[in-house]
């Protein structure tokens, strides 16, 4: 059980808890680990989700047995429902797992390695990674609020097409708009139920957009950190020269003394190393769910938007079919970092160890989909190819 909480002082030098802080999930976090307490934000942020995206889902699922539904008019309905589907799952990863979440927090800390404070080139290198994390995050937050706010404003599903057509959307022309495609248990082409379920959907979209965004933030953040880890622990060892050791403590020392103290730092390395593995494997228990989750419905998407266009009637001209994948990876080039240093000056003891901090760095460290596929760009690629050969599959059976 954590006892303490993490200070602003105690951050990376440079990275932005804006929008963590905003939205109140910093404090979520801090009363966790100094509580052991799940607050009122928390079970706010979960009854939320629950209480207006479950519905919607529920709803988008059963126009299929209510209303006339072709493929293009079943890409519109899945299309809306994935994201909401995508919120509740990282809701539940981060409510159900908080004790290993809050903990993977400690890799914030400016001070989680055994590293100097005043090393200029390691808060350079936490500075250049915070910049980049603070810019995805601004950006996710941005682009998912200005999506929102455009699609509150001008809508663009006719109530009339979900009621009573299929094929083109764009060709109904009648009919109210409202802002996403399902539909309701009510008769929503007239009043008041029309304007009761365009609150309720800008609600949801609201409560959806920017919380998907903020979610983003909060798993980005821990894996951007623990890269900015990895990259500092890599400097580190790529500084372990013996002749700067010994132009710093003093030239008389004879060289099994200073081997001596070039291996005690190796050690104190390989121990951060160690360290930096129970996080990543920590994350990975803890993140493995979501990025399965979030790959299968990228997955989904891609082949769900092959049928729109290959059955569709007027496919190519459909201005609704989008498709969106998420994938994360945090590695470092540990190996060359040891090698980078003067293990071929040290003695038989240092050169054991850098060759087993070696082996060990050799698998790298990523996160996986079902536990065996690793989330990459091969990976990315092979899922495109696979959407290519499936498209080309059905093209021929069209023809």
């Amino acid at each position: 059980m954590i006892k303490e909480g993490i200070k602003d002082s105690d951050i990376i030098d440079g990275l932005s808890l804006r929008y963590l802080k905003f939205f109140g999930i910093w404090r979520i976090v801090n009363e966790y680990r100094t509580t052991g307490k799940k607050n009122a934000i928390l079970k706010l942020h979960l009854l939320g989700t629950l209480l207006l995206g479950i519905p919607y889902v529920i709803f988008q699922f059963m126009s299929y047995f209510v209303i006339k539904v072709d493929i293009q008019k079943a890409t519109i309905l899945n299309f809306n429902a994935i994201p909401a589907l995508q919120l509740c799952c990282r809701m539940f990863v981060f409510t159900f797992c908080m004790e290993s979440q809050c903990r993977l927090y400690n890799v914030l800390r400016k001070d989680f390695l055994n590293i100097p404070k005043q090393n200029l080139e390691v808060k350079e290198i936490f500075m250049s990674i915070s910049k980049t994390s603070n810019f995805c995050c601004t950006m996710s937050l941005a682009v998912n609020g200005s999506i929102v706010l455009f699609y509150i404003i001008y809508p663009g599903v006719s109530v009339d097409y979900i009621l009573y057509h299929t094929g083109s959307m764009a060709a109904v022309r009648t009919g109210r708009k409202k802002i996403l495609g399902g539909w309701y248990p009510v008769p929503i082409d007239q009043s008041p139920y029309y304007e009761i379920v365009f609150a309720y959907e800008a609600i949801v979209l609201l409560w959806g957009g920017f919380f998907l965004a903020v979610y983003f933030v909060l798993f980005y953040q821990v894996l951007m950190c623990l890269y900015a880890q990895f990259s500092a622990l890599g400097l580190q060892m790529s500084s372990l020269k013996i002749e700067q050791y010994r132009s710093d403590i003093n030239t008389s020392l004879n060289h099994n003394y200073i081997s001596s103290t070039v291996y005690e730092e190796l050690y104190k390395l390989l121990k951060d190393h160690q360290k930096l593995l129970r996080y990543t494997e920590e994350l990975r228990n803890v993140y493995n769910p979501l990025v399965t989750m979030t790959l299968g419905m990228g997955i989904l998407i891609l082949i769900i938007g092959a049928f729109q266009f290959l059955f569709s009637q007027n496919g190519s001209n459909d201005p609704a079919r989008t498709g969106k994948l998420f994938y994360t990876r945090q590695s470092s080039d540990l190996q060359f970092a040891i090698y980078s240093s003067d293990w071929y000056k040290a003695d038989i003891q240092f050169r054991k160890t850098a060759q087993m901090l070696m082996v060990r760095a050799n698998k790298g460290v990523t996160l996986t989909a079902i536990r065996m596929y690793p989330v990459n760009v091969e990976t990315l690629m092979a899922i495109l190819q696979f959407t290519y050969s499936v498209s080309t599959l059905m093209s021929r059976m069209t023809e």
